[in-house]
């Protein structure tokens, strides 16, 4: 007996729109079980980011496992894109890779508060390129937010 197949149904199975995670470099193996989860959760691609308050020595076999777990953890949500997992950017490549997205958030202890970013996710509509950046554990410095929302993020 043979098949074949004649469709594929990707709906479902992946987000109506594109989340970029810009993620502050933590602390120890703690990116490992991020980029798990946020690939897990439908994350698009996750962009590591070098920050001021970030204190890791990386090297490029950690970002090669670190895409080993993004591949894992697609088959393991029957995701039909394996989300990349870049090499590390500067706040500065970041922002400016992040420039011509539909919606840039910047979720932070002194950010505008819930019902900001509440109304801002509620403006998420199918097909957006939407930047979410969070910063390491020391937080973001004063000047990584000003260039932040100087290039559109909220």
């Amino acid at each position: 007996m043979t098949a074949r197949i004649l469709s594929v149904d990707e709906e479902g199975t992946e987000l109506p729109g594109k989340i970029y995670l810009f993620q502050g470099l933590p602390k120890q193996e703690k990116m490992e079980l991020i980029v798990q989860k946020a690939v897990e959760l439908g994350v698009y691609q996750v962009i590591p980011v070098a920050m001021k308050r970030s204190v890791v020595k990386l090297e490029e076999a950690k970002i090669r496992r670190w895409n080993t777990i993004a591949e894992s953890a697609a088959k393991q949500s029957k995701r039909i894109v394996i989300p990349e997992v870049t090499g590390v950017m500067s706040v500065k490549e970041a922002l400016a890779y992040a420039a011509d997205f539909d919606l840039k958030l910047l979720p932070y202890e002194n950010a505008r508060g819930m019902a900001a970013t509440k109304e801002q996710v509620e403006a998420v509509r199918p097909g957006m390129d939407i930047a979410v950046f969070i910063g390491p554990e020391g937080g973001f410095e004063e000047t990584e937010v000003e260039e932040a929302k100087v290039a559109g993020f909220y």
